[in-house]
C-alpha cells in the first residue's frame, strides 16, 4: 500500500488568488476590489474538485483564503484539466487551478506561483491485478490523461517498460478503462492516488506498483508576466506565517 506520502511540508507559498483582468488601481502593489477569473477542473482532488455546487479542495481553499487577504473577488470558470494552460495563453483566465506540475515546458509558456505541494507520477493497478511490479507491466497498456505530466514521465518511461499508451480524457474515463479491463494500469498523480486510498480505506480498489517518478512541484499558473504571481505569493506568506496552510493541509488529510 501506499508508503510515501507527498511533502506538504513543502506548502511553502502559493497562491491562489489574485490575478487579472482587473480595473482596480495597484497603490504600492496591493489591488483594491480586483476581480480576477479562476479557471479550475472539477475532477481533481483533493486540489481541486466540486461539492454541493462549490469548488473544494486545497488548492481553492488556499485560493479563497488569499482572495480575502489581499481583497480579491474570484470568479470561477470550470473546465478540463488540459485546457487550463492554452485558456491562460489566450487570456481567458488570471490563474489555472487544479494541482498543476511545475515543469519546463510549462515554465516557457506560462508563470507559477511559490511551489506549495511537492509531488510525483504513480502507476495503479486494480487492487486484484496479478502485477505487482513495473517489470509485469510488459506489453499491457496503461491509461494516461491527455495534457497531465504524469504522460509525459509515462512516454518517458514506456519504451523502458515495453508497454502501450491510451490517452484518455480525465481520471474517471481512466478509471472506467482500468475497471472494465481496456488497459491494465493507470499512471496518475500520487496526491490524487493518495487521496482516493485513504478515501477508501480498509477497502481500496487500487493498489501502487511503482515508486514515485519525477517528483516535483506543484503551484498555480499565471499567464506569462501577470502582475498577480507577486500578489499571491505575499498572502500565501501571510497565511504560512500564521499557521493557516498548515490547518488547510489538516483538513484534507495531507499534513
Amino acid at each position: 500500500m501506499l508508503k510515501k506520502r507527498p511533502c506538504i511540508a513543502m506548502f511553502l507559498c502559493i497562491a491562489a488568488a489574485a490575478f487579472g483582468h482587473s480595473s482596480a488601481a495597484l497603490a504600492d502593489g496591493n489591488p483594491t476590489n480586483a476581480t480576477v477569473t479562476v479557471g479550475a477542473a472539477p475532477d481533481a482532488p483533493p486540489f481541486s474538485y466540486i461539492q454541493g455546487g462549490k469548488f473544494l479542495g486545497i488548492s481553492n481553499d488556499i485560493l479563497r483564503r488569499v482572495g480575502k487577504l489581499e481583497n480579491l473577488d474570484m470568479r470561477y470558470q470550470e473546465m478540463a484539466f488540459d485546457g487550463l494552460i492554452p485558456a491562460l495563453q489566450v487570456g481567458q483566465l488570471d490563474i489555472a487551478v487544479s494541482g498543476i506540475f511545475i515543469t519546463k515546458e510549462r515554465q516557457a509558456i506560462v508563470d507559477f506561483s511559490t511551489p506549495y505541494f511537492v509531488e510525483g507520477a504513480l502507476v495503479i493497478v486494480p487492487v486484484n491485478s496479478g502485477i505487482k511490479s513495473l517489470s509485469d507491466l510488459k506489453g499491457n497498456t496503461i491509461a494516461c490523461e491527455q495534457g497531465s505530466a504524469a504522460l509525459k514521465v509515462a512516454r518517458e518511461h514506456a519504451p523502458e517498460w515495453g508497454v502501450n499508451l491510451r490517452i484518455l480524457q480525465d481520471p474517471a474515463s481512466m478509471q472506467l478503462a482500468m475497471r472494465s479491463g481496456d488497459v491494465a494500469a493507470m499512471i496518475y498523480d500520487s496526491a490524487l492516488v493518495s487521496y482516493q486510498l485513504r478515501v477508501e480505506g480498509a477497502k481500496p480498489t487500487i493498489k501502487i506498483v511503482s515508486p514515485m517518478l519525477d517528483p516535483t512541484g506543484i503551484a498555480f499558473a499565471f499567464p506569462k508576466g501577470s502582475k498577480w504571481v507577486a500578489v499571491v505569493n505575499r498572502g500565501i506568506a501571510k497565511l504560512k506565517a500564521s499557521g493557516e496552510l498548515d490547518a488547510i493541509a489538516k483538513t484534507y488529510n495531507m499534513n
